[in-house]
Formats: C-alpha cells, structure tokens, sequence
C-alpha cells in the first residue's frame, strides 16, 4: 500500500476531526472537496467511496473507508509512531476503544436529543440520558487532563472535538472540567492547524 492519503472533506461538517487527526499524524495528505451544497456527496463516484454519501470519507492507497472514529482509529493504528492510540496488547486498548465508540454512539446523540427535545425515554434510547452522559465525561474529565488520562490519543479528536463545539454553543453545561478540556485542545498546534485550513475554506465558500 502507498502512503497516499486523501481526505474528502467540506468545511463547517464532522469533516474537520479527521482534518486535525491527520495534522495530528504528521503525514501528508491531500483535500478533495466535496461540494455537499451541490449534491456531489450523493454522486455515483463519491458513493463508490461511501455509500452513505456523507462527509468524511478517507482514502489511503488502496483503502477507502468513512465514519470520522473509524477513520481516526485508523489512522492511530496505521501511523503508531505518532502515539495517538495504545498499543493492542496493552490493558489501556479496551478503555480507548470504548471512548472512541462512546464519544460518537452516545455522547453526540445525547446531545442532539437534549438540544431538540427529542422524546426518547432514556429505557430505550441506546446512548441513554443527556444528564448521565454530562456525569460521564465530566468525571472521566476530571481526572484528566486527556479522557485516558496523562496521554492525550485519538479518542480526544473524536470526543474532544465534540465537547468543543457543544461547549461553544452551550449544548454542554460550562462545568470546569469541560472548558478546562476545551482550552487544554486548543492549544494544541495541530488541531490550531486544522483550524486555520478550515476557516480559508469556509472563507472561499462565500465568496
């Protein structure tokens, strides 16, 4: 397999976590734009590349895969010396796997179900209740200063990039361990990268 890697991306969407994943991986990589305002994410091609026509997908080589968490998994296990995942034989691999699923399967829907008042009983919702989850990653937050603790990993790309964007938009109650998770990410150089790329493009976008 090349080590070519290409994103397909468009600003202002959940493309953006692998955009700071592979700034975080140090690899060079290549952005192909998808016009999702035009439909291009709905096409023949792009579906070929995922099915489910969202945005991202990822291609390495031969590999072309989607879902921002399997993605990063990915790419932690693919480029180990970057140090973004623990290895598969350590005790450490079950608890990253579990934040790398929890971060997307009931963290982001927990959210969206509070925000719009969705009326799912907690019984029967698979993420459960918004005000356990808060407990949740407020508690796993506090013993920080990275969900796993000293290390920061790829499960902070999945989980930290949703906390930051609820915190800002006050879909997260403003608990200290929260925005002190929030300022610790962004002094990170690599996701302060990702964020540059993606306001000149959401800059070109309304031109």
């Amino acid at each position: 397999m090349t080590d070519d890697l290409t994103l397909y991306y468009a600003p202002a969407t959940r493309a953006i976590r692998v955009l700071w994943m592979l700034e975080e991986v140090g690899q060079s990589y290549r952005l192909e734009m998808v016009d999702i305002w035009k439909g291009e994410q709905k096409t023949p091609a792009y579906r070929a590349i995922n099915p489910a026509g969202k945005v991202p997908a990822l291609r390495h080589g031969t590999c072309a895969m989607a879902e921002s968490a399997a993605i990063c998994a990915y790419l932690a296990d693919r480029f180990p010396a970057a140090g973004l995942a623990p290895a598969i034989d350590t005790p450490e691999r079950g608890r990253y796997l579990q934040w790398m699923f929890y971060a997307g399967g009931s963290v982001e829907p927990a959210i969206m179900s509070h925000v719009k008042k969705w009326d799912v009983p907690a019984f029967h919702a698979a993420w459960g209740d918004y005000d356990s989850m808060v407990d949740v990653i407020t508690d796993a937050l506090g013993r920080g200063p990275y969900v796993m603790g000293e290390r920061f990993c790829a499960a902070d790309v999945i989980l930290g990039s949703i906390v930051h964007y609820a915190v800002k938009f006050d879909m997260l109650p403003r608990r200290p361990e929260l925005t002190g998770y929030v300022d610790r990410l962004e002094t990170r150089p690599a996701l302060r990268r990702a964020v540059r790329i993606e306001r000149e493009h959401v800059k070109r976008m309304k031109r």
